[in-house]
């Protein structure tokens, strides 16, 4: 009996650990179905990837309304202006951390305002448009891996804090998206929860979705996210086909609770 003891136990924990990711999808009022809506996409684009052609077809057919791009460099760069995509999505902030390597913002709406911040040793990128009659925060957030090189982790709790502390402190609608590191199970995903926002794979019922690695021999796991505020809705959210990076792109559509500013 103590074994079968123990073995409840660890079932009961693995349970605790894994239910989560298995709840289901919310309701969607009434009112976000008829208000207006973004398409958004973010990506991972691998800065090493040696042809861009693949992910810039990819945003062609997937279309969206405003674009977050992580591991951003000069080639991609080409690629989105010989392909059209910078030409449909007209708006853009680039912020490099050197010559080769930073993140971008696209976006089919006018900026209302757009400026960078350093969290950690990364830059993110915060930008503003409007949708209707509101006013929308965006972030674009890639802060550097918890356990790469010495000091690693402290610059990855350093940006967290900054991050976290940015968004608690906006009081409008935001959307904050990227490759942030970590899965659902770290303590600056609880954070984000515990300031009030929310994970649109978890809202659609796809807590358990994965966005990498891809062709790697490593358990698959999700640590690209989009995270909103609670006056937003998430329509849909899903992982996109990959068309050339080891991570694989999110597809989320956000609309407003109803429409006032």
């Amino acid at each position: 009996w103590l074994f079968v003891g123990v073995a409840l136990i660890v079932v009961s924990l693995h349970l605790a650990w894994v239910l989560p990711d298995y709840r289901p999808a919310e309701a969607i009022p009434a009112e976000a179905l008829s208000a207006p809506h973004l398409r958004l996409m973010t990506a991972n684009v691998y800065f090493e990837n040696p042809d861009f052609t693949g992910i810039a077809n990819e945003i062609l057919a997937e279309d969206p309304d405003v674009l977050f791009l992580q591991e951003y460099g000069p080639a991609l760069e080409d690629a989105l202006v010989e392909s059209g995509v910078a030409e449909r999505l007209g708006y853009s902030k680039v912020a490099y951390e050197n010559p080769y390597f930073g993140s971008a913002i696209y976006s089919r709406f006018p900026w209302e305002d757009v400026t960078t911040f350093r969290a950690g040793g990364r830059l993110a990128i915060h930008a503003s448009v409007r949708v209707g009659a509101a006013s929308i925060s965006l972030y674009n957030l890639h802060p550097t891996s918890p356990g790469l090189g010495e000091g690693a982790a402290a610059s990855w709790n350093e940006a967290w804090s900054r991050i976290t502390k940015e968004l608690a402190a906006n009081p409008g609608r935001l959307i904050a998206a990227g490759d942030f590191n970590l899965d659902q199970h770290h303590k600056w995903y609880r954070k984000l929860k515990e300031i009030g926002l929310k994970s649109a794979h978890e809202e659609r019922g796809r807590g358990n979705a994965t966005t990498w690695p891809k062709g790697r021999k490593l358990r698959p796991i999700r640590i690209d996210h989009v995270f909103h505020s609670r006056s937003l809705r998430t329509r849909d959210a899903k992982v996109g086909p990959n068309l050339g990076s080891d991570h694989f792109p999110l597809l989320v559509e956000i609309s407003k609770d109803r429409e006032i500013p």
